[in-house]
């Protein structure tokens, strides 16, 4: 913003519309009064001749509420009219240290500055430029200000909003900013995307390349899957976009848990087979945070199991399930891994049971590190995010 629209801005919001100067009216009145010097006003008013050169020159510094209400007084106006003519006079500069402090303003309003630090997207909290600066740079807009309106803000539009909506307004945006700059060339093929979801289950048993391998293959029928570390105070477990009017899927290393990343996944792929045109309507669907499509996250969930490990096998393996050759035996069978089995085991049990079922199974669970290691970038932490989007173009691609 340059130094007119600052100023425009200022009047604007003050309700100026006359945009004579301060001194411009004090001039007028001392002609009425036939107050024929500045030293003679400064005696009357009872203000330091320098402080009402200052005043009349339009510096900001050193002007207390004193001087204001006494010219306030002689000019008989109120204070606030004095004030918003006052603003009219001001230098550029001080225009400028109004603007630092509304981007300031807006900064505190829309972002939860300790989950940023703690993600590692800002060093401070309290250097503002610097702020500033870190999100234009990511999100590659002009003003600050476009945040408010870059992607999927009517979700977030209440008026109070906690540390934790504001997380999950920038896992959002920050998500659909890496999908846009990644704009998969590859045309979407829906026929193509229904042969393949029953060739997905097996790749479960790899571990380190299985899940890489199945992200490529959906790249090139048009869906991108990428990878965005789960951040704190969300409770996004992945999410499906519409972006550059193709389907894109987000997983997070969700509790760092590798049967709930290929349930995600599944989960997400539901969405994109069932609920296409109302993603292609609203942009986005969020699973494990407040979702204003409210889609059908039962079957999403049924859709998932059952192509992974239906409850028909469940219910087979489940007399077997504290003995692990049987398990896994079972597992190579319908090929899928056996850590899926436990971790749908352990979810279908009370919660007053899951903890110590989990202690006792934590062994099979295996963790998402090494299939995940393949696909991890640090976009959000990163100063130079172009070069980590080109990272995961290279590594989805291949």
């Amino acid at each position: 913003m340059n130094e007119l629209e600052n100023l425009n801005y200022i009047y604007e919001f003050l309700g100026i519309k006359n945009q004579r100067t301060l001194n411009d009216i004090i001039q007028q009145k001392k002609e009425e009064l036939s107050i024929t010097s500045d030293n003679q006003l400064a005696t009357l008013l009872g203000i330091n001749i320098d402080t009402l050169n200052r005043i009349l020159k339009g510096d900001n510094k050193k002007v207390d509420i004193i001087s204001f209400i006494k010219i306030s007084h002689f000019l008989e106006l109120n204070i606030e009219e004095t004030v918003k003519i006052y603003i009219a006079t001001l230098k550029p500069e001080a225009i400028a240290d109004i603007e630092d402090t509304r981007k300031a303003n807006f900064i505190i309003k829309n972002f939860d500055l300790n989950g940023l630090k703690t993600i590692g997207f800002i060093k401070s909290k309290t250097d503002f430029k610097h702020i500033e600066k870190r999100i234009l740079t990511f999100f590659e807009i002009n003003s600050i200000f476009d945040y408010k309106d870059y992607v999927a803000y009517p979700l977030f539009s209440k008026s109070k909003r906690t540390s934790n909506d504001l997380m999950n307004e920038f896992w959002i945006k920050s998500a659909y900013n890496q999908l846009e700059k990644i704009n998969n060339p590859n045309d979407f093929n829906i026929d193509d995307f229904k042969k393949i979801i029953p060739k997905i289950r097996p790749y479960s048993r790899l571990e380190t390349n299985g899940l890489i391998t199945v992200i490529r293959a959906l790249y090139v029928i048009g869906i991108t899957v990428i990878i965005q570390k789960y951040v704190s105070k969300t409770s996004v477990k992945g999410a499906t976009f519409i972006v550059n009017g193709k389907p894109c899927i987000i997983l997070t290393d969700y509790y760092g848990k590798y049967d709930m990343l290929w349930f995600t996944l599944f989960h997400e792929l539901c969405h994109i087979y069932y609920d296409l045109d109302d993603l292609k309507s609203n942009n986005y669907h969020l699973s494990g945070a407040a979702d204003i499509l409210l889609l059908n996250e039962d079957r999403a969930n049924h859709f998932a199991r059952t192509m992974l490990f239906s409850d028909e096998k469940m219910n087979y393996i489940k007399p077997n399930i504290n003995n692990h050759f049987v398990v896994s035996r079972y597992a190579e069978e319908h090929s899928v891994h056996p850590s899926i089995i436990y971790g749908f085991y352990i979810y279908d049990q009370p919660k007053s049971k899951q903890q110590s079922l989990y202690a006792k199974f934590h062994k099979y669970l295996t963790s998402s590190e090494n299939a995940l290691k393949a696909l991890k970038t640090n976009v959000i932490g990163s100063e130079n995010p172009r070069e980590e989007i080109r990272l995961i173009i290279e590594k989805i691609s291949n």
